[in-house]
């Protein structure tokens, strides 16, 4: 057995390791209701949270009123002393830094609202939260890295929240939802939040909010999904469409240093799209004369995609399939904790092609966030990283 090749790095800082690898989608959850109210403007309190369901969602998908605790999170991942699964720093840091061997993670918390000035209050309140509790409080290690969450419905707002937190150490990327009320990703509406991102060196990940009222979930051709699992699974069509949104609306041509994640939703897809996009491109070239260069190359240029959910296929066809797909650069590690389709490292691992493996795990996000070579060790935790084939 062997362990991801490491570069050279300098270890003489006492109490240090190297980064073997970067996880880029991890959920913390406030506490409690009351917790969050405690960062949020005193006039807007009792405004977001008549009912609590800003922080716990209405379960569309499920019978059980429990719905937080049981709908989508790991049994395992629940605090010892109580509490929401990924509310507990330490108790995260146990599971996911020392057991599962990651060295840093990118936290992305959900929260979303109906009303555009709700929501980038809401947003704004969990950036002060996650600031000061992980951030700050339980960042002693300087593991935890953070996402400024921005409401996509009012994008100069968005751009005034990068600004205030685009200093800070800790803060790594712009958080936004897809879920944008029919306004697709490379539209000029969201060109303030972009300038802002790109100005400041900030990567905009995207992220599904599973809060949003039954309504407000992406609706389909076909109509709304009928279970959790259509909603699941379709997920890679809302990506596709702002992708090619991205590329043909031209947004990278007017950003050209604008970086975008599209998380959770797989990647698999990602390389059948950017084919069928070139052959478009190379007919029909001439209606979108600002598209100067092959859609596939702004893509590998621009975007980067997470692993997780990672597809249970036959190891060695999933492989080359990989290998055929050839965007190692742009794919990332990603674990989902504390939800129950987390993937552990030690089993996605095995899933890539092995000269894909270390960008993959480590050196692609590191590269994307500027995260450092080395991080401060912590008590019990493995250093050699996850063991492949």
């Amino acid at each position: 057995m062997t362990t991801i090749e490491q570069t050279s790095v300098d270890l003489s800082e006492p109490g240090h390791v190297a980064v073997g690898l970067v996880d880029t989608d991890v959920h913390p959850v406030a506490a409690s209701v009351e917790e969050l109210k405690g960062y949020a403007p005193a006039e807007w309190v009792d405004k977001i949270w008549p009912t609590g369901n800003a922080v716990i969602p209405v379960p569309h998908f499920y019978d059980t009123a429990d719905s937080y605790k049981s709908m989508s999170m790991r049994v395992d991942a629940t605090p010892p002393t109580g509490g929401f699964a990924g509310s507990d720093p330490e108790y995260a840091a146990k599971q996911l830094l020392i057991e599962a061997g990651v060295s840093i993670a990118v936290l992305e918390p959900m929260c979303d609202a109906q009303l555009p000035q709700a929501e980038h209050v809401l947003k704004s309140t969990y950036n002060d939260w996650l600031a000061d509790v992980w951030l700050d409080k339980h960042n002693a290690h300087g593991r935890w890295r953070g996402s400024i969450s921005v409401s996509a419905q009012t994008p100069d707002d968005a751009a005034r929240e990068i600004e205030r937190w685009a200093g800070h150490p800790y803060m790594a990327e712009v958080l936004m939802t897809p879920q944008t009320r029919g306004i697709p990703f490379g539209n000029p509406h969201f060109d303030p939040l972009y300038a802002a991102a790109a100005r400041n060196g900030l990567p905009v990940a995207t992220h599904l909010m599973g809060q949003t009222p039954f309504e407000l979930i992406p609706y389909y051709p076909v109509g709304n999904p009928a279970h959790w699992h259509d909603f699941f699974a379709s997920w890679p069509l809302l990506y596709v469409s702002h992708l090619m949104s991205l590329v043909f609306d031209g947004a990278f041509d007017r950003h050209p240093d604008l970086r975008v994640v599209f998380v959770e939703g797989g990647f698999t897809w990602a390389m059948p799209v950017m084919w069928r996009m070139d052959r478009i491109w190379e007919e029909r070239r001439a209606d979108l004369p600002h598209v100067r260069r092959r859609p596939s190359d702004y893509v590998r240029e621009h975007v980067r995609f997470t692993t997780q959910p990672i597809e249970d296929a036959d190891v060695t066809v999933y492989r080359e399939y990989l290998e055929m797909m050839d965007l190692g650069d742009n794919i990332m590690f990603s674990t989902d904790y504390p939800h129950w389709s987390y993937d552990s490292p030690t089993w996605a691992i095995n899933r890539f092609p092995k000269d894909q493996r270390e960008r993959i795990m480590r050196g692609n996000a590191t590269a994307l966030y500027g995260l450092p070579a080395t991080v401060r060790a912590l008590p019990g935790e493995k250093v050699e990283g996850p063991e492949h084939d």
